[in-house]
């Protein structure tokens, strides 16, 4: 094809010949093979380009389908008291409900199960009303979705655990320590919500530029093809599967959203909840200049919870606990897997700062670890 091409060339500068003298001859032929050898490559890297565009999205489209069959057939379906609820158990050991962030699912809690030692806890990660195949009839606001949690475990014949709030899934966490104490063996809360919460009236007192990147990155953070993208380079990341599941877990937004925008109504319309009455065990990790989130929310916790521990990650933002997990998770294994009466944990503590060791969890007053 190239040597046809060539040769063409050739032949039609050969017919110029008799109109024009040897030297302009030269130049025309060399400028006209220039041009059909550019126009070669140039038609050359297209077909590549649109080679690798279909390829691509053949690709991408293959692993949506993936996805989608992966959330529709992993996920169980309890039919409780509170009405049907999808879930799944991961592990084996102390009994752990993971109630997960906005958006999320069932799948993130497998996810997050990841992190700790399969033989030590059992996390139990339910999808939240709304999310995925959890009707949003079996629990809309966090005291119901708390009721909810207690069902489940009526239907697993499991009679405490404790329980894990992440982001948006604190308010019914703390719903589930408040209304179910017996049954509810610790509190653990990471970048949390404790307040009301209400994204759309923060980012009005936020300057323009800063609040159209925000919503792009918020439109960002729940687009498959987006999602698609990046999880290639998440997975080299210390941790990376593990943070890649997480993200996995906003994947087929449709099948989250009733529940993302129930999420943001109750969030919004919450009111102060009486910390001072939760008595088990709690355990707070949150970043210091997490903007998702506000410190302020753990700060409250900590200063109204009888028995609590703050852990607090040195200018951290909302995504710290994935860079930090390496130090964090054994302090929440441990808080989780410890006997609460252990005479270690009912010692008086004395704050400490600056990343120290992780043992000798105190929960009869406030501790304050920070972890640089």
């Amino acid at each position: 094809m190239v040597i046809g091409r060539i040769f063409s060339l050739l032949v039609a500068a050969r017919a110029l010949s008799g109109i024009a003298g040897p030297g302009t001859l030269v130049i025309k032929a060399r400028g006209l093979l220039r041009s059909g050898i550019n126009s070669f490559f140039l038609v050359g890297l297209l077909t590549l380009l649109a080679t690798a565009l279909v390829g691509t999205l053949q690709s991408y489209r293959s692993w949506r389908r993936q996805e989608l069959r992966r959330i529709r057939s992993n996920g169980l379906v309890a039919h409780t008291s509170a009405g049907p609820v999808e879930y799944q158990v991961s592990g084996q050991g102390a009994a752990v409900i993971y109630a997960h962030g906005t958006p999320g699912g069932y799948d993130q809690g497998l996810a997050f199960a990841q992190f700790f030692d399969p033989e030590q806890c059992m996390l139990i990660s339910p999808s939240r009303p709304g999310y995925l195949g959890t009707p949003q009839s079996s629990g809309a606001s966090p005291e119901q979705q708390a009721d909810m949690y207690a069902a489940l475990l009526d239907e697993l014949g499991i009679e405490q655990a404790s329980v894990i709030g992440f982001s948006g899934g604190g308010p019914s966490a703390i719903q589930f320590a408040l209304r179910h104490p017996e049954r509810c063996r610790s509190l653990v809360m990471i970048g949390a919500i404790v307040q009301r919460y209400c994204p759309a009236e923060s980012l009005l007192l936020l300057p323009p530029w800063k609040r159209y990147l925000l919503q792009r990155v918020e439109h960002l953070l729940v687009s498959d093809l987006f999602l698609y993208c990046i999880l290639p380079f998440i997975r080299l990341l210390p941790m990376g599967h593990v943070m890649a599941g997480m993200l996995c877990s906003g994947t087929i937004y449709h099948l989250r959203e009733a529940g993302y925008h129930n999420d943001q109504h109750h969030f919004a319309a919450i009111e102060q909840y009486p910390l001072a009455r939760i008595k088990v065990p709690t355990l707070i990790v949150h970043g210091t200049d997490d903007e998702d989130v506000p410190f302020e929310d753990a700060r409250l916790m900590a200063r109204l919870i009888p028995r609590v521990t703050l852990v607090a990650l040195n200018k951290g933002n909302h995504a710290s606990f994935f860079i930090r997990a390496r130090t964090v998770i054994p302090i929440i294994q441990r808080f989780l897997t410890r006997p609460h009466t252990d005479p270690a944990m009912l010692k008086t503590p004395e704050p400490v700062c600056g990343g120290e060791s992780a043992g000798g969890l105190q929960t009869t007053a406030m501790e304050v670890r920070c972890i640089q």
